[in-house]
């Protein structure tokens, strides 16, 4: 580990995670509430230095356990969804605080849909949930007059059955070039699926105008977890030319920006964390430059980050239960690819910290028979002193879970310290793109998620699944009839 080490990157609430793991069978997810703020607030502050009116919104699709998106708009945070389920939940959690109008900047709480290849029926339901419709390409516009349902007729008759053409509209717009972490999360340039081509950007834009739209946005999403502070920048560069040639072309002017999220979290000791003031310094002289260059009103900007509110807020913590000596030492524990499956997907590293049992008295909570037992050894069997001393040793070996794929590899080839069963592994940085992605490949079940709360107190925010849960579904071994 280098000698100046990221402490962001080492930091986890140890205290928290002790409380839980005396109180609650691994695996879970821990959610810090005080980070979380912290989080929220950090980049509201930043922006709003050099931006007063900058709207940010948050990612859906990082974490949308509804209690953290309570957190997250009280915050005053909007929403991005991209699929129906999470227009679903916003709208049920924003009940009596949306409202849509013909201008972004009346709205009370604002909030943007954001698919991809989406259904006319879909597009129409985020439209009635309130939501600013971020539009992905140009045969888009025609789909708001089209049936829902009706194979892509004209619309005719009923209205009710059509989407409808809203006073606001944005367009995602595809600059031609893009940049992330991992080739597999940049979402722009020409191998990308996402957005309008910029080249047809004011084509799209004449054709909203031309079916009655009367407010307009712009919006770019080129990457994810991007560490480069002077991107960003060169992303509103592009698009405020974008915002012109729209302009000249079109007559159209553009009120909101949105440049969408990407910014990026230190995952590995050795990273920086992005420095979020030059972001916005940096964005902020670049709007002054290209304002001033086309003869342009400056837009309002927005932003929708997602890991980088949620990700450091969020803790995988398993046990140790299997210590394989094979070609190489393999750590199992109890946790899986299922529940996080970044590593797997991405290869993308997580840190990882190790709790030794004499950190936490050696005692858990374990489940018998669905029952909670206190005052039991995680073994069975009894403690002694010289057992739960953390070791100052250290070795190389690979954290795993339990999935039939080799893929299922928290950590590979880490040093850490010498793990004995029972000991805790707490995998860091897992509340973004974590329990979301999380699937049920062999029969695995989702684990549970818990709030640890600014007063300390730890409240369960969503429960694990059983295996009812599992079949619940099916014709014959669930409760679903044929």
């Amino acid at each position: 580990m280098p000698d100046k080490a990221n402490q962001q990157v080492l930091y986890f609430p140890k205290e928290g995670i002790m409380k839980s793991v005396q109180q609650f069978p691994t695996p879970f997810f821990v959610y810090e509430e005080k980070k979380l703020r912290e989080n929220c607030r950090n980049l509201k502050k930043t922006f709003e230095k050099y931006f007063p009116y900058f709207q940010p919104l948050y990612a859906v699709k990082a974490n949308n356990n509804p209690t953290i998106l309570k957190i997250i708009m009280e915050e005053g945070f909007g929403f991005d969804c991209s699929s129906e389920s999470e227009c679903r939940m916003v709208k049920k959690i924003c009940e009596g605080e949306m409202k849509m109008s013909g201008n972004v900047n009346t709205m009370k709480v604002v909030s943007m849909y954001t698919g991809n290849y989406t259904p006319v029926e879909t597009l129409k339901f985020a439209k009635d949930c309130g939501m600013i419709l971020n539009l992905d390409d140009v045969s888009n516009v025609a789909m708001l007059k089209e049936f829902c349902g009706g194979g892509g007729q004209s619309a005719v008759g009923d209205d009710k059955s059509v989407v409808g053409v809203p006073e606001t509209l944005s367009f995602r717009v595809n600059p031609g070039i893009g940049k992330g972490g991992m080739e597999s999360v940049v979402t722009a340039g020409p191998d990308a699926k996402f957005g309008v081509p910029f080249e047809k950007a004011a084509e799209a834009y004449k054709l909203a105008q031309e079916a009655g739209v009367k407010h307009f946005g712009i919006h770019m999403m080129t990457g994810s977890n991007v560490l480069d502070e002077e991107y960003f920048a060169k992303v509103v560069e592009k698009l405020l030319e974008i915002v012109a040639d729209v302009k000249n072309k079109t007559g159209i002017k553009i009120e909101f920006l949105n440049i969408g999220g990407g910014f990026g979290v230190a995952y590995r000791p050795e990273e920086k964390s992005l420095d979020l003031d030059k972001v916005a310094r940096l964005i902020k002289e670049t709007f002054d430059k290209q304002c001033a260059k086309f003869g342009i009103k400056a837009p309002r900007l927005i932003a929708e980050p997602g890991r980088y509110i949620t990700a450091d807020m969020g803790f995988l913590v398993g046990k140790v239960v299997v210590i394989k000596d094979g070609y190489k030492k393999f750590v199992g524990i109890d946790a899986a690819s299922n529940d996080m499956p970044r590593p797997s997907i991405y290869g993308a590293y997580h840190y990882v910290s190790v709790m030794k049992k004499g950190e936490f008295g050696g005692r858990v909570i374990m489940v018998e028979n669905k029952k909670f037992v206190s005052e039991k050894s995680i073994t069975g069997d009894t403690l002694t002193a010289d057992r739960v001393i953390a070791s100052s040793k250290t070795e190389v070996v690979s954290v795993v879970g339990s999935i039939c794929e080799n893929n299922d590899q928290f950590a590979k080839d880490r040093e850490l310290p010498v793990c004995e069963t029972g000991d805790i592994i707490v995998i860091h940085n897992c509340g973004g793109h974590a329990f979301a992605m999380g699937h049920h490949y062999n029969g695995k079940l989702l684990h549970a998620e818990y709030l640890l709360q600014e007063n300390g107190e730890l409240r369960m925010i969503r429960r694990a699944e059983t295996f009812e849960d599992l079949y619940r579904t099916t014709t014959d071994f669930g409760r679903t009839k044929k």
